[in-house]
């Protein structure tokens, strides 16, 4: 007898950026899921900033700190030689373990990260970023978002500078047909994809979308999830990683499967 998948007969939606569901919606497919991709954001390249003023920025720079993925992708895009032209006492810093493995895979083997809870948040309580004053901070990150990091370490007198890389879009087309089917759970990683899918998701759809069970990388993105009207509770994983989303939807479904 064929051995049943764990995920079998689940259709689950996917919210990230394009670039950034492939690998998850791989997974879900090898345990059955029938993984649905709808990516709520767009990521697009930022390079209007003064590259002099950076390039002055990272000659004295202590600290340089990503923000994301996407802040490693875009910045080594934007700026090739970010690693050769810091000082060799720059010390590299990660809001989380993803981000981190994206600086390893550009050489970058000594970076600061939280061991749990990935958010800037944790990263601000490690030591190594207690005792900053008129230390020379850069931050790269994407256009908008929180201003935590650069206010708090600003407060603490280190010298803080920002760079913008990437932007968030709302996608100008989605596949809405690919939401015809019967979804049985809904993936945001961040607040701010929850927020687009109900503005890209058309109004007779919503009242059967919001009684969808969501599973969310953290637990500011449940509050948002539950502010804009999600009726279950949401799941909240350990962390925003593939592994750890993984690992959240697996105990959902054995507890589906357990009072089936």
């Amino acid at each position: 007898m064929e051995q049943k998948l764990p995920l079998s007969k689940t259709s689950i939606v996917v919210t990230r950026p394009k670039q950034q569901n492939k690998h998850i919606c791989s997974d879900l497919a090898s345990l059955g899921a029938n993984a649905i991709a709808f990516p709520c954001i767009e990521i697009k390249p930022l390079s209007d900033f003064d590259k002099l003023v950076v390039d002055t920025q990272l000659s004295h720079c202590e600290l340089i700190i990503f923000i994301s993925t996407n802040a490693v992708q875009f910045g080594f895009e934007a700026l090739p030689d970010l690693a050769k032209k810091i000082p060799a006492s720059c010390q590299f810093a990660a809001v989380g373990a993803s981000t981190a493995q994206a600086l390893h895979n550009h050489g970058i083997q000594q970076v600061l990260t939280p061991l749990d809870n990935f958010d800037s948040e944790a990263l601000l309580k490690l030591p190594e970023l207690q005792n900053v004053k008129q230390k020379s901070v850069l931050i790269i990150k994407g256009q908008g978002g929180r201003a935590l990091l650069h206010e708090t370490l600003e407060n603490k007198g280190a010298n803080t500078h920002s760079v913008d890389v990437y932007q968030r879009t709302l996608p100008k087309s989605v596949n809405l047909d690919a939401l015809n089917a019967k979804i049985d759970l809904l993936l945001f990683t961040s607040s701010e994809a929850v927020k687009n899918f109900l503005l890209l998701t058309p109004e007779s759809l919503q009242s059967i979308l919001l009684d969808c069970q969501t599973i969310v990388g953290h637990t500011r993105i449940a509050e948002k999830v539950t502010a804009l009207g999600f009726k279950k509770l949401p799941i909240v994983a350990a962390t925003p990683s593939d592994t750890d989303m993984l690992a959240a939807i697996n105990l959902w479904a054995q507890h589906i499967d357990h009072n089936a």
